[in-house]
């Protein structure tokens, strides 16, 4: 059976609309304003263009191996990017509790992965397959790595800090991001179980984040 555009296109969004759906409405303090998150999450999907651009010249770290590929070629440079579209947000006045930065990140991840995720279902030859298998384990890993980005600048923020310590946003993202990558590159039943794995700890400890973002204990 023949699957029209229109399809491939609501099975490659809906993962990403629906969880930053689900993440805004968690905000049980004081929402933040739908306009502005939905901004973050358009501006989260146009950083994918830089990124891919970016990835191109960092094609050569492959020769060092897939991990470190994986780690310094992909994941750095799509969480960074990302970083960079999530900042105006964190920085502006409206992020005044932890979990607004829980919002703002997850938002800017999740419009990144979105995109990212219409481009692979629209390139392949499987598109069920694909969605199916993304829509459980890349898109959400890639909003739990906002999720932990945007907490922790969120927390710097209202701790006072006169500029972001860099490594503690983006060290966890980039690592977790980049294993993941790596987990499924090895093309194996163990490979995937990882990555799996990974995005199910990911989830757990997301949740008990989400708690703490509460209190905003900083």
């Amino acid at each position: 059976m023949k699957i029209g555009f229109e399809w491939l296109v609501i099975l490659a969004v809906a993962p990403g609309l629906a969880l930053a759906w689900w993440f805004y409405h968690k905000d049980k303090l004081d929402p933040e304003p739908l306009a502005l998150v939905v901004r973050s999450f358009l501006t989260g999907a146009l950083f994918v263009f830089p990124a891919a651009l970016l990835e191109i010249f960092t094609s050569y770290l492959a020769l060092l191996g897939p991990l470190i590929y994986q780690i310094v070629g992909v994941a750095l440079i799509e969480e960074y990017m990302k970083w960079l579209a999530l900042k105006r947000f964190i920085n502006h006045q409206a992020c005044d509790e932890c979990y607004d930065g829980i919002v703002y990140g997850t938002s800017v991840a999740l419009g990144f992965a979105t995109l990212e995720n219409l481009f692979y279902v629209l390139g392949s030859v499987n598109p069920f397959l694909v969605a199916g298998w993304r829509a459980f384990l890349s898109v959400p890993l890639h909003g739990l790595c906002g999720l932990f980005m945007g907490y922790e600048a969120a927390r710097q923020k209202l701790s006072g800090g006169v500029k972001y310590n860099m490594i503690r946003i983006l060290s966890l993202p980039v690592i977790a991001h980049g294993l993941f990558n790596y987990f499924l590159f090895l093309r194996s039943s163990s490979g995937v179980l990882l990555a799996i794995l990974l995005v199910v700890l990911f989830w757990l400890r997301s949740i008990s984040l989400i708690k703490k973002s509460w209190s905003c204990n900083v």
